[in-house]
């Protein structure tokens, strides 16, 4: 199987299933009619979280966990073939490995009731969105480090640089998110920085798809041979 496919599977499942429960939400009149990017309206959470949005997401976000965490261990595999010297590609996999496992965590307990069930759902949100961030935050830096290190770049340089400034986007806004929120509560800028962390995380993940397309690089199950 070509791994290009898995990380545009990263890419176009949650952009999906996102865009088609926001879109059933406000359908229903579950959720305000709204730009979220922009106005912070609702959260991603209460997009999802009633009937029968919540199946939908759950029915493709528990699955895409598995492939997330692929991801991270085949970028690995990638990063150590490049340079068997590379020990911050042992740091993104964990870090990238953990927000998947995270991530199980937050959608099972999306749409629970109880204050418990809240911090569970908040703490693996927060594990999800900032492992997953740092681990593509530390792949950009390595990504650009080997373009830098040769006359003629690997990688596409416009590429690498887009990847490289949506990561310190997304650091920036890790790093304004709690004051923000509290600072312009009346702004909805909490829900702003969820939508739009979210979207460039994603699109990480397709520019990731588009530099494996230009290698030939493929994944093999291999099994065992039947003893004789």
């Amino acid at each position: 199987m070509r791994c290009d496919r898995i990380a545009f599977l990263c890419f176009i499942l949650p952009c999906s299933v996102i865009a088609t429960c926001f879109l059933l939400s406000t359908h229903l009149e579950q959720i305000p009619v709204c730009f979220p990017f922009f106005t912070g309206c609702t959260s991603i959470s209460a997009a999802a979280r009633q009937d029968p949005s919540i199946h939908l997401f759950r029915m493709i976000m528990l699955p895409l966990t598995p492939v997330l965490a692929g991801f991270w261990i085949i970028t690995r595999v990638w990063l150590l073939r490049m340079d068997p010297n590379m020990k911050s590609a042992n740091t993104l996999t964990v870090l990238g490995v953990t927000g998947a496992v995270f991530l199980v965590l937050y959608v099972v307990f999306l749409g629970t009731q109880g204050a418990v069930y809240g911090w569970l759902r908040r703490f693996g949100t927060t594990i999800y969105f900032g492992g997953t961030g740092l681990a593509q935050l530390f792949l950009a830096v390595r990504l650009h480090e080997v373009n830098q290190r040769t006359e003629s770049p690997p990688f596409p340089k416009v590429l690498i640089t887009l990847f490289l400034w949506i990561c310190v986007s997304m650091l920036i806004m890790g790093l304004v998110y709690i004051p923000a929120a509290h600072a312009f509560r009346a702004f909805n800028v909490e829900n702003i920085i969820e939508w739009n962390f979210a979207l460039l995380m994603h699109i990480n993940f397709a520019l990731v798809s588009l530099l494996w397309s230009r290698q030939p690089l493929t994944l093999h199950l291999k099994t065992p041979h039947a003893p004789e």
